[in-house]
């Protein structure tokens, strides 16, 4: 087994590879609406469509991708789902119209469709069961880095070479994370026959649909993403119409934002006994409300970078602690298959935040509509933290 420390060489080149492997990605999709914009001077419809490839394969193709990552192991899923990422960044780079680069899009979107739900199925496949939350809160605090350095190094590539060259350092990241993969434990075939795709399908669905924790999580899930997605639209505009700032302060946020999540990624472990109390899991997802609620119910830019930097805590925390609690209450055989489904209600609910952010800006203002978002995860995480909570306890080995 493999150790969470950075004195298990196996883990510590991981955490670099997850680390660098989100900047890449982070460079390479700031620069994919710039390039669809100044290369091929696309228009606003265009660009929407292009966002659509790139977003749409990981809440359309969740599910049948997660019967392969149970198939294959979640280390060779991943392998795969890195190679599938080195071709899309190649051929965005390569692209010479807005149609291919469109094909790409696509690609890049099915490559993150596999790599979502096999990075979460890896760790229980790595590491001791006692040491999930602190293998969890080290990577997801190392993909953290990608929000905070991804777009610097897309201007620095944009500077230097132009777009092209952000798409090939993420296909070099893609390369990285391969190299960090190879040395971890592959995970034993199941023996005896298989059953038919759709039915390992269903079976995962029924796992879903007969275990009250899952059904739950997969709720305040679905509230968290739409709050965040919302939130993508709400910022900018907080930016200018409330602070009246730049368009820089909206980038220094978002640094905020990650640099909270990085710094709750390294002290999780040290909180391992607060944190695995059934009852933490709904109360992080109201307090990712309320630091939401902080971050835009303010007209002081002390006060909002404050609210930023909590955000970022709470989300690490509710991204964490949901993250094991769903590997726990889960058979490893079938971590693929749940994270998948868990990843595609994600998906769709960042979507239909974004979608419902900007008719209720309109009509509550921007402040007001914001606040309307964030009670979203407020509400959901009280409503359901007493009953997951029990569930949990029922639920976990």
């Amino acid at each position: 087994m493999v150790r969470p420390s950075l004195r298990d060489p196996r883990f510590a080149a991981l955490l670099v590879a997850e680390a660098v492997n989100s900047i890449g990605s982070w460079a390479s999709a700031v620069a994919l609406w710039g390039f669809a914009a100044y290369r091929f001077n696309a228009s606003p419809t265009q660009v929407s469509l292009l966002i659509i490839c790139w977003a749409a394969p990981p809440a359309a193709l969740g599910p049948p991708l997660g019967v392969l990552v149970d198939r294959l192991g979640a280390r060779r899923a991943l392998i795969v789902a890195y190679f599938l990422g080195t071709g899309a960044a190649l051929g965005l780079a390569a692209a010479d119209s807005l149609p291919v680069l469109g094909v790409f899009a696509v690609l890049a979107g099915c490559a993150r469709a596999l790599a979502g739900p096999a990075s979460g199925a890896l760790p229980p496949q790595i590491v001791a069961p006692d040491a999930l939350l602190e293998a969890n809160s080290l990577l997801g605090g190392a993909s953290e880095f990608g929000q905070v350095l991804g777009p610097l190094v897309a201007s620095a590539a944009l500077a230097l070479s132009g777009f092209r060259m952000a798409f090939l350092v993420d296909a070099a990241t893609f390369a990285i994370g391969v190299a960090a993969l190879i040395p971890l434990p592959a995970q034993r075939p199941a023996s005896g026959p298989r059953e038919p795709w759709l039915r390992e399908l269903a079976e995962g669905l029924h796992i879903v649909a007969r275990q009250k924790s899952l059904r739950l999580m997969l709720l305040i899930g679905a509230a968290v993403s739409l709050a965040s997605g919302g939130f993508l639209v709400v910022e900018p505009l907080y930016a200018r119409h409330v602070l009246h700032r730049p368009a820089s302060q909206f980038a220094l946020f978002e640094a905020a934002v990650g640099v909270g999540a990085i710094l709750t990624g390294l002290v999780i472990p040290r909180l391992r006994r607060i944190l695995k109390r059934p009852w933490t899991l709904g109360l992080s997802t109201s307090a990712y409300g309320l630091a939401a609620s902080l971050f835009v119910g303010t007209t002081w830019v002390a006060v909002a970078y404050t609210g930023a930097f909590l955000w970022g805590v709470s989300g690490m925390v509710f991204g964490v602690v949901g993250l094991t609690a769903m590997q726990r209450v889960t058979a490893t055989e079938a971590h693929g298959r749940v994270l998948s489904l868990s990843s595609s209600v994600e998906s769709i609910a960042e979507t239909i935040g974004l979608a419902v952010a900007g008719p209720t800006i309109a009509i509550l203002g921007v402040r007001t509509g914001a606040l309307a978002l964030a009670a979203v995860p407020i509400v959901a995480g009280l409503a359901t933290a007493q009953a997951l909570a029990g569930s949990l306890r029922h639920d976990e080995p």
